[in-house]
């Protein structure tokens, strides 16, 4: 009988795993309308990304060394730092409007 238990502890785990995974992407994805959106200004941009994006993971990990927060740098970021780096990297260290 204790392997009974066992195993529907690890069923309840499991469903549990599943049911909090879309949470937790969802918690630290941006919203789906920012991918490649044109920004007027940094105050607009950290709306949707409150520290920035950056065009690759290491240029999120340089601003983290520097003392920022660790800027956006998935797939959508990296199109919305394509549009925006012009006039939102004015430093050109590969993050756009790092806090």
């Amino acid at each position: 009988m204790p392997r009974m238990t066992t195993c529907k502890r690890a069923v309840a785990s499991a469903f549990v795993a599943v049911l909090l995974a879309p949470a937790a992407v969802m918690a630290t994805s941006a919203p789906a309308s920012a991918a490649g959106k044109y920004y007027a200004s940094c105050a607009k941009l950290t709306k949707d990304f409150p520290h920035g994006v950056a065009k690759s993971a290491a240029a999120a990990q340089r601003q983290v060394n520097q003392g920022y927060g660790r800027p956006a740098y998935g797939a959508k970021a990296k199109k919305v730092y394509a549009k925006n780096k012009g006039r939102l990297d004015r430093d050109k260290d590969g993050t756009a409007c790092e806090r």
